[in-house]
């Protein structure tokens, strides 16, 4: 038996037992088969609405910075006009910029008005000869605005809930009347681009709606009812005069008395203020009104959200039916003498492909004349389409209320449907699961915090990796960060671009027991990203030491050094011609490495620190030794191996492509050759997939078990449709008329290891042949450039400065790390070779008491 005060999940598979459930909670719902109602036009102020049935508004939360519809927002559009419901609700969209309730929340301005003429426009051309009927909503978030709220009243429920200060100014009453221009500014520009009308959004607690519950607030838009309500009829009336005005209008917020809208005190609903409002609004000429109600993001009485997901461990305490009925019999009632008034109803979703045969019934008997979709949307676009031309929905077709839309936007990714949509918001979804506190805390506790743990061992820094996860577990993320940066002064950085699948985390003893390592990479990028937004990350203060420090070199290597000089109060110089971050944060793809997320480290680390930054080549090093007490070569590989003395039209150094690709505005042909073997070559191999090529083909002399690529860069361009042909080795390059016509290729089997311990490639005579392409990168290593060479300095076998245990070269004074030394490993390799380099620095400054090591002695 069904308890109306218990929740239940959907689990009705037909008509008759979702009568037998409203019969068993005591419901008053009325259920028809006729769903033909659905499909009947609707006349509103003088226009013919095609059909009944409408797109509510859900924002995607995927507009770009300046506030224009994003490529996501395009699409989720163009999908809406296609389904063919007879009303399509735009979403939120702010009228000034610090009304946003996220940095990518829609907000229209003249700069960018051509960009939601376009939207409509797409939306309007995919609905074909279905032409709907289109509001754009316009809104000022109020407390949920980001990153500075703005509050009508103080709300002792939901100040501390969204942590505003008690003491923070409530927005004034001049400030209220410059923005109901900010509305009417809006609404002329959505006006001009098109839109049949607009929305003065005044729900789920933003900004209207919540000066609708200022009873406590003081001056002309709060106490009184009629100073409640002045903002909304305000706007409305001015607005009047250009076009078409609605309303999407929250009628009860289950908030108590005297702070909420439709509340009494124990936050059950009393509507008398909101009959009284949509009396008031139909009066003044507004047609069409879209009733809601509740508050998303807050119950005051159980200090949860209304919507949050059962796997978050909260369900509501009633059966969901029971909330059905609430919503449809208070749209009912706000109506009631109101016969001309369109209404759109709303909250229909959970009911699945059932939602049909109630909404439907509501429209028969009057009580609404258009039922509204919004994660039904999201879920099946073509909802409506499939009613009008079948008669019924299929079950496969709809929400399966699994709120991981919400979700999403809880984490601050780009919303849409993840079970239907899965190809495009899965990988959203699961990010942002990555990246959000309870995720990281549950998987921290997955740690079995070993005795001698393995992942230390896989981590070429040795970071305590089992202290920084313990700490996270327990909440003190402020710990976990300091633990992390004790070995690692990029943590953040190291996080996103380094092998975790084969170095610590692929040590993890969880990969033997369960098969499901704890994410240490996931986690380190967690507890790294709040360290930076929280100010932990900033280097702390140490008293002067008056020595002078030089690093050639701002890549991982250099950066690191650089920290643990700066905390021991040492001033250090960096050198670089290029931006701060080498060949890692200019050439490593944006999919993998964020070029902002990269920048915010960097700021975050050294941005009040005593470090000058030099856009210099190498100085030599007698002039650096004069001026300074140590040098720390950090400069890296910065000279590509090619496989011609010249490299002809249509050759290009892969690295380069990745930077010039990354920095935008590179032309990719259809057919690209990538030389090599490693991650430079998966890298320019999947760039060049993801943009125009059509072919690209990967050519590496070796097998695969030989290729020193990361399994999961490999994977990645497999997946992407890279050719590889393995066994091939690249021999030349075949130009006609001055342009590249391919490369020369010949086919290898594997004779005996060489020295690198890898089998050695053989050509097999008679072979050869051409790869035609209209371009080859080449990814073949790199090597030490001239100047580096000229230094004086010992040199390995390899050509690589040679160093002794603690980073020293052969030259007294003179300390290097990273990929010069090292020929080219991970990020974290480098960043250790510098810490580990900057703590000898230390110990030997004050006084240089070593002598440089012959080169016979070095390495020992």
């Amino acid at each position: 038996m069904l308890d109306r005060k218990t929740h239940a999940p959907f689990r009705l598979s037909s008509l008759d037992e979702l009568r037998s459930a409203i019969e068993q909670l005591g419901l008053d719902l009325a259920v028809s088969e006729d769903v033909s109602w659905l499909t009947r036009p609707v006349e509103v102020a003088g226009r013919t609405i095609a059909n009944s049935m409408a797109i509510q508004p859900m924002e995607g939360c995927d507009g770009t910075a300046d506030g224009s519809p994003g490529e996501l927002t395009y699409r989720r559009y163009r999908r809406f006009g296609a389904g063919g419901a007879g009303l399509i609700w735009f979403e939120a969209c702010a009228v000034v910029p610090w009304g946003r309730a996220n940095p990518r929340q829609l907000w229209i301005h003249k700069e960018n008005q051509d960009s939601f003429a376009r939207m409509l426009g797409e939306t309007l051309e995919a609905a074909g000869d279905h032409r709907p009927f289109t509001v754009l909503q316009l809104t000022h978030s109020g407390r949920y605005t980001k990153p500075d709220p703005v509050i009508a009243f103080h709300d002792p429920f939901l100040g501390p809930a969204r942590g505003i200060p008690p003491d923070q100014p409530v927005i004034s009453d001049e400030e209220l009347e410059a923005l109901e221009d900010a509305y009417i500014e809006a609404a002329r520009l959505a006006f001009e681009a098109g839109f049949d009308a607009v929305d003065i959004k005044s729900c789920h607690r933003y900004l209207i709606n919540e000066l609708f519950a200022g009873h406590t607030r003081k001056g002309k838009y709060g106490g009184s009812y009629e100073n409640r309500t002045r903002f909304l009829k305000n706007v409305v009336r001015k607005i009047q005069p250009l076009g078409m005005v609605t309303c999407r209008l929250g009628i009860h917020d289950a908030h108590p008395y005297p702070y909420g809208w439709g509340s009494d005190e124990a936050c059950q609903p009393a509507l008398d203020e909101p009959k009284r409002l949509v009396r008031e609004l139909h009066e003044m000429g507004l047609a069409l009104i879209n009733i809601t109600m509740g508050n998303p993001y807050y119950r005051p009485h159980v200090n949860r959200p209304y919507d949050r997901p059962a796997e978050e461990g909260y369900c509501p305490e009633e059966h969901p039916l029971v909330g059905v009925e609430r919503l449809v019999n208070l749209t009912c009632q706000v109506r009631e003498g109101l016969p001309n008034l369109t209404v759109v109803g709303s909250g229909y979703s959970w009911l699945r492909n059932l939602w049909p045969y109630i909404a439907a019934t509501e429209i028969e008997q009057g009580n609404v004349q258009i039922v509204g979709l919004g994660r039904q949307g999201f879920a099946y676009p073509d909802f409506a389409r499939e009613i009008i031309e079948t008669g019924k929905l299929d079950r496969r077709h709809t929400c399966i209320s699994c709120s991981s839309c919400t979700q999403i936007m809880r984490d601050g990714g780009m919303s849409g449907c993840v079970p239907f949509d899965r190809e495009v918001y899965g990988p959203i979804y699961r990010e942002g699961r990555r990246n959000s506190l309870d995720y990281c805390q549950a998987q921290a506790s997955r740690c079995r915090d070993c005795f001698d743990p393995q992942c230390k061992d896989g981590c070429p820094a040795g970071v305590d990796i089992p202290g920084f996860v313990r700490a996270l577990a327990d909440g003190d993320i402020q710990r976990s960060y300091e633990i992390l940066r004790e070995r690692n002064a990029l943590p953040e950085l190291c996080a996103l671009v380094c092998p975790v699948e084969v170095q610590c985390q692929g040590h993890c003893v969880e990969s033997v027991f369960s098969q499901n390592p704890v994410p240490i990479g996931d986690l380190q990028a967690y507890v790294s990203r709040v360290a930076r937004e929280k100010g932990w990350a900033s280097l702390p203060e140490a008293p002067p030491t008056g020595k002078r420090i030089a690093v050639i070199g701002a890549g991982p290597a250099g950066l690191a050094c650089a920290a643990v000089l700066l905390k021991k109060g040492h001033v250090v110089d960096v050198f670089d011609p290029e931006e701060a971050g080498g060949v890692a944060a200019s050439s490593i793809p944006e999919g993998r490495l964020a070029e902002d997320r990269f920048q915010a480290e960097f700021e975050a680390i050294f941005g009040g620190s005593n470090v000058r930054f030099v856009k210099e080549s190498l100085p030599s090093l007698d002039d650096l030794l004069a001026k300074y007490d140590a040098v720390f070569l950090g400069t890296g590989l910065g000279s590509s191996v090619s496989l011609a003395d010249t490299r002809p039209p249509g050759v290009e150094d892969a690295i380069q492509f990745l930077r010039a690709c990354k920095a935008g505005g590179v032309s990719v042909p259809e057919r690209v050759a990538v030389l090599g073997g490693g991650n430079t070559a998966m890298d320019a191999a999947v760039t060049a997939a993801s943009s125009a090529a059509r072919d690209v083909y990967l050519v590496y002399r070796r097998s695969f078990a030989e290729m020193p690529a990361w399994p999961a860069e490999r994977d990645e361009a497999l997946n992407l449709g890279v050719h590889f042909l393995l066994l091939t080795q690249p021999l030349g390059y075949e130009v006609e008329n001055g342009r590249l016509k391919g490369v020369r290729i010949a086919r290898t089997i594997l004779g005996a290891p060489d020295e690198s311990g890898r089998r050695r490639p053989i050509v097999v005579e008679g072979s050869e042949s051409l790869l035609e392409v209209d371009l080859v990168l080449e990814a073949l290593g790199q090597k030490l450039p001239a100047e580096i060479e000229a230094l004086g300095i010992e040199l390995t076998a390899d050509r690589l400065i040679e160093v002794d245990g603690e980073g020293l070269t052969s030259r007294e004074g003179v300390y290097a790390g990273g990929d010069a030394v090292n020929g080219g490993a991970t990020v974290v390799q480098a960043v250790a070779d510098g810490m580990r380099a900057a703590e000898a620095i230390e110990r030997h400054l004050e006084p240089i008491t070593h002598n440089p090591k012959p080169p016979s002695q070095m390495g020992k």
